[in-house]
């Protein structure tokens, strides 16, 4: 009778299962980003469009790795400079913002919608870790706590804050 606590906890320990880790079940089928939409070496352009109730704000987006972190740059179509930026899976940072949107908090806003759309598929990326993918029709939708990313099978990628009702559309040129 002594010994029932040393071999049931024997047991338990052998018995126990392994504790799945981020990155040990990922599926490559579900990454949104695919190598035709985003190449880590060379720089990435698309049209963007970010919508709300009152503007619209469409230019050009510009995203390369450097560094381990993305830096980009986001302009209007005559090429005036909106926001540059530096992400990583711990932050994204909104450096010279055009006066227009340099208040905290629509800076700090557009820097975590960045971030998710491009640490999506990091392990290392805590927000990930809670979001959930579904695969449909070649139509992947992310689901996460305020936030939706879709990419459609003809390569047209929306993302959508809900928490403040931003719709940002972006496709590669």
């Amino acid at each position: 009778m002594r010994f029932l606590q040393f071999v049931s906890l024997f047991l338990l320990t052998v018995c126990n299962p392994k504790i799945a880790h981020a990155g040990d079940f990922v599926n490559p089928e579900l990454n949104f980003w695919t190598s035709e939409l985003r190449d880590s070496v060379q720089k990435n352009d698309y049209r963007i469009t970010i919508v709300t109730d009152k503007f619209n704000i469409s230019g050009i987006w510009v995203v390369r790795r450097i560094d381990n972190s993305w830096r980009g740059i986001m302009m209007n179509e005559f090429g005036l400079k909106i926001f540059d930026f530096i992400c990583t899976e711990k932050k994204c940072e909104l450096k010279n913002v055009v006066a227009l949107a340099d208040k905290w908090y629509i800076r700090k806003t557009i820097a975590d919608d960045i971030q998710f759309i491009l640490e999506i598929d990091n392990p290392d990326f805590k927000k990930a870790l809670t979001t959930q993918k579904n695969l449909d029709n070649n139509s992947l939708t992310i689901t996460g706590k305020n936030n939706m990313l879709q990419r459609f099978s003809n390569g047209d990628m929306v993302m959508l804050n809900k928490k403040r009702g931003l719709k940002y559309v972006f496709n590669k040129i």
